[in-house]
């Protein structure tokens, strides 16, 4: 078994605690050992709730594991008396499973009629599901669970959109900036699953005209069974990008019979294709970029860049390794380098090895690629409290468009700061000031065992830029070592700006 300090995706226990979590009048209850309460803490503070969030952790006590009945049932109790939930979700960690507790026989110990909430487990296996999956088939089975039957269309077109959660990445924003969309094209919103859904608009899902969603992989098992059940027609594609945003709403209308020239309307706020015939994005052009992370993330993102600011995809992929073949499919104009895996080692490697202008990924990936000096801008979970903002930051329609090319626009200038403290701080000037004592000695260039730097490649070293200076000694030093050059003098730094075509 290997390992791992760092893992993108949680256990089952926490993507169907997250899924359920996310209802109106649906309260979680997770049987994990004590130290298992995290998500409680992150949908406190990540969500700035408010108010205590709709999951409870029924840990496991030395006690418990002793032999003691356990307090299951008690706490049941507790959440229906208290919170009066319409239904009680009840999942368990991994641990808990292998230690087979005879959960199912504690519940079944309830008396009949004592609790007024449905007590619902979803099927979710917590050894052989993972978070997304975990996500996906709860949610599934929750709206299968609560969907009625023989209900009547909306009199006007109608979406459901399935996929936003509590803990989503920017889901409150992109919720926003959807129902400004829709409604723009004279489109209801029927339902936003999981977030904030309440068992009444559950029962009405059949209802909508169309279902869309804000991440493929988190709701095509909804989407589909929706469409078994009611012949609700789905749209896979998520509107990344202003191009892609257009493709976006042209297949709403087709599918909703709507005339097209409406998207005109919503459109009106888009300017990332604007930008992009400017000066400024003109910059950008041509520049390598990585994109790594969540399936429909890596998806839209990496076409934005390609298509819409025309910028080179050196590689792509994600930690989802069940949507491997998808994304493969998904960028296979755009790039042949699709690199699926969960350990953020291999990421790491990878981005050594090709050093993109720009990287696009996780929480993971901006700390792998600080090591090697390349800015990243955070595209997908796993991710930070900071991508959980007060304000309006949506990644999905015109309004995401705009924000992705402001992302773009800052992370390429992010190493900027770095650059300045690490050139200005030690002469103990301005509010660098603290950097360094007086006198101190500059920084020393980095020193790599295997290659010599004579003082003219040095001196040629100082005639660049100096926020760009630890870039371009590391492409000198690596085509050195492709070379097998042991020294770098003048002409081996000529060569090698001859070679990156600088």
């Amino acid at each position: 078994m290997k390992l791992a300090v760092w893992s993108y995706q949680s256990p089952a226990h926490v993507g169907a605690s997250k899924a359920a979590s996310s209802f109106n009048k649906i309260h979680t209850i997770v049987r994990a050992p004590k130290g298992d309460g995290y998500g409680t803490i992150m949908l406190a503070m990540f969500e700035r709730l408010g108010v205590s969030p709709p999951l409870t952790i029924s840990a496991l006590t030395e006690a418990t594991l002793a032999g003691d009945r356990a307090d299951i049932g008690r706490m049941i109790a507790d959440v229906d008396g208290r919170l009066h939930p319409e239904m009680i979700v009840i999942t368990r960690s991994a641990t808990a499973s292998v230690l087979q507790e005879p959960l199912d026989g504690e519940i079944a110990m309830i008396p009949p009629g004592t609790i007024k909430a449905e007590i619902f487990q979803p099927s979710v296996h917590p050894l052989r599901d993972n978070e997304i999956s975990a996500f996906a088939k709860t949610v599934a089975e929750i709206v299968d669970h609560f969907a009625q039957d023989g209900v009547a269309r909306t009199p006007e077109p109608s979406v459901n959109i399935i996929g936003p959660s509590l803990l989503g990445f920017h889901d409150h924003s992109n919720v926003v900036s959807l129902r400004r969309l829709f409604a723009d094209l004279g489109v209801r919103v029927n339902a936003v699953v999981p977030l904030g859904a309440s068992p009444d608009q559950l029962r009405a899902l059949g209802s909508a005209w169309l279902n869309v969603s804000t991440a493929r992989e988190l709701a095509l098992p909804t989407m589909q069974k929706l469409n078994e059940r009611f012949g609700t027609p789905f749209i896979e594609d998520v509107p990344y990008g202003e191009a892609g945003t257009t493709r976006f709403l042209r297949q709403v209308c087709a599918i909703l019979e709507l005339p097209s020239d409406r998207i005109t309307t919503a459109s009106r706020e888009a300017k990332l294709l604007w930008y992009a015939r400017t000066v400024d994005a003109h910059a950008l052009s041509g520049k390598r970029v990585g994109v790594f992370g969540m399936p429909s993330a890596v998806a839209g993102i990496a076409r934005v860049l390609h298509d819409e600011l025309d910028m080179h995809v050196e590689f792509a992929g994600t930690f989802a390794l069940d949507h491997g073949a998808w994304l493969r499919e998904q960028l296979r104009d755009i790039t042949d380098d699709v690199l699926v895996t969960d350990d953020y080692q291999d990421v790491a490697n990878k981005i050594d090895a090709t050093r993109p202008d720009i990287m696009f990924g996780s929480q993971m990936e901006r700390h792998s690629a600080s090591r090697f000096g390349v800015p990243c801008a955070v595209i997908s979970s796993p991710c930070h409290i900071l991508n959980f903002p007060l304000g309006h930051a949506p990644f999905l329609g015109y309004e995401g468009a705009n924000h992705i090319g402001d992302v773009v626009n800052q992370t390429q200038v992010l190493g900027l700061e770095h650059h300045l403290i690490e050139t200005f701080g030690p002469r103990n000037q301005g509010r660098f000031a603290e950097a360094a004592p007086e006198g101190a000695p500059e920084p020393a260039a980095p020193v790599s065992a295997d290659l010599t730097w004579d003082e003219t490649a040095e001196r040629l070293m100082g005639r660049i830029p100096f926020f760009v200076r630890k870039k371009a000694r590391a492409n000198i030093e690596k085509y050195a070592r492709e070379q097998n050059l042991a020294m770098i003098d003048e002409s081996v730094v000529l060569a090698a700006r001859q070679h990156v075509g600088g």
